[in-house]
């Protein structure tokens, strides 16, 4: 089956705490990010670890994600469990408080035929970096 490598950041003006507590409010997540995201939080109860949310961009075929670990204030692992995608997508914070870069990277199988077929005719990492790039520019105004 197609993969997905993708990788997407965004510099920004803040502390690693002020980042982290956006990044682990997973019930705000929709204050940030696109609604064309379709993003909806399936268990969370108030430990970061094991937190699911499920997402169909665009209303297409969806997801599911589970966050498997954590380094505070540096990282959050995810494993994509279930829908259309196998595999793992890192949440990163780098530098210094005052300039952080935040990146999301994912490596991915496709799982779904109709989605694998899409793969042959679209870049779907391409896809996958133009909605991210919309949500890091989210992250970057609710951090503002």
């Amino acid at each position: 089956m197609p993969l997905i490598k993708a990788h997407d950041e965004i510099t920004i003006q803040s502390s690693a705490d002020d980042v982290w507590k956006i990044l682990i409010d997973f019930p705000n997540y929709n204050k940030w990010w696109p609604k064309a995201v379709n993003l909806k939080v399936l268990k969370f109860d108030g430990e970061i670890v094991g937190t699911e949310f499920n997402a169909s961009p665009l209303g297409g075929k969806s997801f599911a994600c589970r966050v498997i670990s954590i380094i505070p204030n540096k990282e959050i692992k995810l494993n994509y469990f279930d829908g259309i995608y196998r595999g793992i997508g890192y949440w990163k914070i780098d530098g210094n408080d005052g300039k952080l870069k935040i990146s999301y990277t994912v490596d991915l199988e496709i799982v779904n035929k109709s989605i694998a077929f899409l793969s042959r005719l679209i870049s779907i990492p391409k896809l996958h970096s133009m909605i991210f790039n919309k949500i890091l520019i989210g992250l970057k105004r609710q951090i503002n």
